[in-house]
């Protein structure tokens, strides 16, 4: 289902390659959108590439790792190549623990993909768009945050921080990159099912703890599809939708945060 239309227009998104990514992929393919998808594995990018262009749909990918040291010099060339009129920075990762036992390695990890590799490969994207000046084009910016940007969970102290950041950043870019022409807003869902969270819905104490806290839970889907975000990517995709909406988030999560 297409919720607008995206013909003509390039999409880069990073962490393409399963979960939120590759129905986000999907998604704005199916809206006319040249999607453009980064990740590391080639298997899954390839797999894919193949199941969308078998469906008729606009698909290339590039292989790179967000946190290596040459991401910025490979996001830069990927960028200059498909200069993105909507970037989707979706990548990220977590390692749940209290906060009392997070190392510093979880803490860098987490941070390192999170925050630091979100922020400049972001910046990649906006050198593509900003490199003739402002054009006249309008493009859009979406982070791929969470709704623990917004509350709290417990042993999700560096997770959550960094989703607040993203939304700091959000704000912050939305008032820098205005007059370029570019909207900045993110997206912050509930627990979605996706490779990330399949696990936890094999714990009945994770998906009772839910059940309780999500209005819109019900025993059949305890927790949101990833098609649950479709409308809200094409929404502020799409500049004929979502043209004066920038600095803010569109909060996907079952009315959890409404209490």
């Amino acid at each position: 289902m297409s919720y607008g239309d995206l013909t003509g227009r390039t999409v880069v998104i990073t962490g393409a390659s399963k979960g939120i990514g590759a129905r986000a992929s999907r998604v704005l393919a199916q809206a006319g959108a040249s999607v453009v998808g980064l990740a590391r594995s080639v298997d899954e990018l390839t797999a894919l590439k193949y199941d969308l262009e078998n469906d008729g749909l606009s698909f290339d990918f590039g292989v790179v790792d967000l946190v290596s040291p040459d991401a910025s010099e490979q996001l830069g060339q990927l960028m200059a190549k498909h200069v993105p009129d909507v970037f989707i920075n979706n990548a990220g990762a977590t390692r749940p623990a209290a906060f009392q036992d997070v190392t510093v390695d979880d803490f860098d990890a987490v941070m390192r993909l999170n925050l630091k590799a979100g922020f400049f490969a972001t910046q990649a994207a906006v050198r593509a768009m900003t490199a003739k000046g402002n054009t006249g084009l309008k493009r859009s910016i979406i982070h791929i945050s969470s709704m623990l940007g917004t509350v709290a969970l417990p042993g999700r102290a560096v997770y959550s921080a960094t989703k607040h950041a993203l939304e700091g950043l959000t704000k912050a870019m939305a008032l820098d990159l205005a007059s370029d022409g570019i909207r900045v807003n993110s997206i912050c869902p509930t627990y979605i099912e996706t490779p990330l969270t399949r696990p936890l819905m094999e714990n009945q104490a994770f998906v009772d703890y839910v059940t309780q806290r999500m209005p819109l839970s019900t025993a059949e889907q305890p927790i949101g599809k990833v098609g649950d975000l479709d409308g809200a990517l094409m929404f502020l995709a799409d500049s004929a939708l979502s043209d004066l909406v920038t600095g803010t988030n569109l909060v996907v999560d079952g009315g959890w945060t409404a209490q």
